[in-house]
C-alpha cells in the first residue's frame, strides 16, 4: 500500500474537524438510513463505508434509482418493507451519499490504516489538479466522496484516498479537465479587480451588482467569480470595505484614489484615461486631494522662539561650526571602521561624525523648516477645497526640505545604533544584531523628531537613552521567545540536562550522547525515526540537518505536521533515555 498522505489540521484550506452535526439530506430515505448505520456496531463501519463508495460509484446523474438498491449496495441488506420502495433521482442521490460519508466518518473517524493508497487532503487535491479550493468543494457535490481519518492523539481532519480521486476523475473526465484548463485568480488580477471596483464606487456609487456585472464584461471572467472575489475582499478588509451589508457602495474619495495612483508611479494621461476625465480635472482633483492630506496631518516639531524672529535664517546660518580638525588630519573612524561587522553595516562608519555645533545648526534649520511648513498648512487649511497648487507646494517644499536634513542627522547616527545594540549581543548571545539594529533605528528616528537643540545637550546622549529605553522593552520579549520556541539539537538533547555546554567544549560526550539517542530511536515508529534523524542530523557523516519544510515534501505532508510528529518523537525518546540521565552527564 502506498503510505498514507496525512494533511495538516491547521492548513489554511482544510477542513478541519468539528463536533458531528446534523446533515440536511435531500431524500428522507437516506436521512432515515444515515440513522440507523449511526447506531450499527462500529466492527461495520469500514465495510459500510466501502459500501457507500460503490453505490457512489453506481449512481449517474439524470437516472433515478430505487431505495433497496441503495441499501443493498452500502449494507449488504435489502429493507424489509419493499412496498414502499421510492424511486430516488441520481442527482440528488449523489449529493447524500457524499453527506452520508461525511457524516458517518465525522463522529467515528477512520484510522490512517483504512486508506486506500495515498490520502488527499483539499489544498494537496487542489494543487495536484491545479484548481481553487472552491472547485474541490463543488466537486463533492458532484459524487467526489472523503472521509475523516484520526492519527493517534491528533484531531481527526478530512481527506481524499488515491482510489476514490481516481474513480471521480474516470467518471468526469470533461469536468476535471475544464477545471484544471481554467486559470486560479492570481494575487495581481485580484488587485486590479479591487482597483477598478474602487474606481467604479468612488466614480458613480454603483452597487455590488452592477460593479460586478461590469468588471465581469471587462475581465471575461464569470459573475459569480467576480462577486465572490469583491465579498471576500469586504469581509477581509472590514476597515476599507467597498459595500455595505445592503450591498451599496460605501463613500470613496475619488481624488484621494487618483492621489494613491500619482503617488504610485502613475502618469497624469494614464489616470484620466482610467477614471475616464479630462487631464485638467485630474490635475485639479489630484490638488484638492494633496491639500486635504495636508491639511488633516499637523506637523510635529521642537518650536523655537528662534524660527518667529525676521532673521531666522540668517541667525542659524552664524551657528556655523568650528573646524575640528585640520584639512590635512584624516578621520580615524573612516579609515578604519571595526572588522567584525559585516560589510553592510560597516557601511556606516563612513559617514563622518557631526560636532555639536553642526548638530545645532541641522536641528535649528529642521525643526525652522518644520515651523514654516506647518503655518502654510494652517493656512492651506483655513482656504479649504479653494487651495491652489501654490499653497500646496508652500508646504511641501519646506516638509522636503526638512525630511533631507533628518536623513543626514539620522545617517551619522546610525553606528552608536550599532555600538548599543553590539553591547547587548554580548550580554544576550540569542539576540539577533540585525534585529537590534532595525529597532535602534526606529528609536534613533523618533529621536531626532523630539531633540531639542536649544539645551545645549549632545544628541548622541538624548538618542542613546531612547536607544537603550527601546531595547529595554523589546529585549525581554525577544529572549523570552527565544527561550519558548527554541529549536535545533538543543531540543533532542533536553533529556539530559543542560548537555548543550558540554557538548559544544567535549567531544566525547557529544559522541555519547549521540550514540544514547541513536538506541533510543528504537522506541520510534519508521515516520518518527526519519523526521528526527534527518531533523538533526544524526544518519548523516557531516551531521547535516535537513529542514522541517524539505522532511515535509520528501514524506508528502506539510511542515507544520513533521513539526507535531517531532515532538511526539521527542516525548518517548525522553521517557525512553530517562534512566541513563545521569550516565550522559557524567560522560
Amino acid at each position: 500500500m502506498i503510505p498514507a498522505k496525512i494533511p495538516p489540521a491547521s492548513s489554511s484550506h482544510a477542513v478541519e474537524w468539528s463536533q458531528p452535526r446534523v446533515k440536511t439530506y435531500r431524500n428522507t430515505e437516506i436521512r432515515q438510513l444515515a440513522h440507523e448505520l449511526t447506531l450499527s456496531p462500529l466492527r461495520l463501519r469500514l465495510r459500510q463505508v466501502s459500501g457507500i463508495h460503490r453505490a457512489i460509484d453506481t449512481v449517474e446523474h439524470g437516472r433515478d434509482y430505487p431505495y433497496s438498491l441503495i441499501c443493498f449496495l452500502v449494507t449488504g441488506y435489502r429493507p424489509r418493507r419493499r412496498t414502499d420502495d421510492a424511486l430516488l433521482p441520481g442527482q440528488a442521490l449523489k449529493a447524500d451519499l457524499v453527506d452520508l460519508l461525511d457524516g458517518l466518518t465525522v463522529g467515528s473517524p477512520l484510522p490512517l490504516e483504512a486508506a486506500q493508497g495515498r490520502l488527499y487532503d483539499t489544498d494537496a487535491l487542489s494543487r495536484r489538479f491545479n484548481v481553487s479550493t472552491k472547485t474541490i468543494s463543488r466537486w463533492r457535490h458532484r459524487g467526489l466522496g472523503g472521509c475523516w481519518y484520526a492519527d493517534g492523539g491528533d484531531r481527526p481532519f478530512l481527506a481524499f484516498s488515491t482510489r476514490a480521486v481516481e474513480r471521480f476523475v474516470g467518471r468526469n473526465v470533461d469536468l476535471v479537465r475544464r477545471g484544471s484548463a481554467f486559470a486560479v485568480m492570481k494575487a495581481d488580477e485580484k488587485r486590479r479587480i479591487f482597483d477598478r471596483a474602487r474606481r467604479l464606487v468612488a466614480s458613480s456609487g454603483c452597487t455590488l451588482h452592477a460593479a460586478t456585472v461590469q468588471i465581469a464584461e471587462e475581465t471575461g471572467r464569470a459573475v459569480e467569480t467576480i462577486r465572490y472575489t469583491l465579498r471576500k475582499y469586504d469581509r477581509d478588509h472590514p476597515g476599507d470595505a467597498l459595500f455595505d451589508r445592503a450591498e451599496q457602495a460605501r463613500p470613496i474619495d475619488e481624488g484621494e484614489l487618483m492621489l494613491k495612483a500619482h503617488d504610485g508611479g502613475a502618469s497624469i494621461a494614464d489616470i484620466a484615461r482610467q477614471f475616464e476625465k479630462r487631464e485638467s480635472q485630474i490635475r485639479r482633483l489630484l490638488v484638492v486631494a494633496r491639500s486635504r492630506r495636508l491639511a488633516s496631518s499637523p506637523v510635529q516639531y521642537v518650536y523655537n522662539e528662534l524660527f518667529d524672529a525676521p532673521d531666522a535664517a540668517a541667525q542659524i546660518d552664524r551657528l556655523r561650526p568650528r573646524p575640528v580638525r585640520k584639512d590635512n588630519e584624516p578621520d580615524e573612524t573612516l579609515q578604519h571602521p571595526p572588522s567584525e561587522l559585516p560589510p553592510y553595516l560597516q557601511d556606516l562608519y563612513r559617514t563622518p561624525l557631526l560636532t555639536r555645533e553642526e548638530e545645532a545648526q541641522l536641528f535649528a534649520r529642521m525643526n525652522c523648516l518644520l515651523h514654516e511648513a506647518e503655518i502654510a498648512r494652517q493656512a492651506l487649511a483655513e482656504k479649504g477645497d479653494r487651495s491652489q497648487a501654490a499653497d500646496v507646494t508652500a508646504v511641501e517644499v519646506p516638509l522636503s526640505a526638512a525630511g533631507v536634513i533628518k536623513n543626514k542627522i539620522i545617517q551619522a547616527n546610525l553606528r552608536l545604533v550599532v555600538s548599543i545594540a553590539k553591547r547587548h549581543t554580548r550580554t544576550h548571545p540569542a539576540l539577533s544584531l540585525f534585529e537590534l539594529v532595525s529597532d535602534g533605528n526606529v528609536a534613533l528616528m523618533r529621536a531626532a523628531e523630539r531633540f531639542d537643540f536649544a539645551r545645549g545637550f549632545r544628541f548622541s546622549t538624548y538618542a542613546s537613552w531612547a536607544i537603550m529605553r527601546g531595547f529595554a522593552r523589546s529585549v525581554p520579549e525577544t529572549v523570552a521567545h527565544h527561550g519558548r520556541f527554541q529549536t535545533g539539537c538543543d531540543e533532542v538533547f533536553e533529556f539530559v540536562g543542560d548537555a548543550s555546554d558540554s557538548l559544544e567544549s567535549n567531544e566525547t560526550s557529544a559522541a555519547t550522547a549521540k550514540t544514547a539517542v541513536l538506541d533510543g530511536l528504537d522506541a520510534l515508529d519508521d515516520r518518527e525515526r526519519t523526521i528526527v534523524v534527518r531533523h538533526f542530523g544524526l544518519a548523516s557523516g557531516d551531521g547535516a540537518a535537513v529542514t522541517l519544510d524539505a522532511i515535509g515534501r520528501d514524506l508528502g505532508i506539510s511542515k507544520e505536521r513533521v513539526r507535531q510528529i517531532e515532538l511526539r518523537a521527542l516525548a518517548k525518546l525522553r521517557e525512553r533515555l530517562a534512566d541513563r540521565r545521569a550516565d550522559l552527564l557524567a560522560g
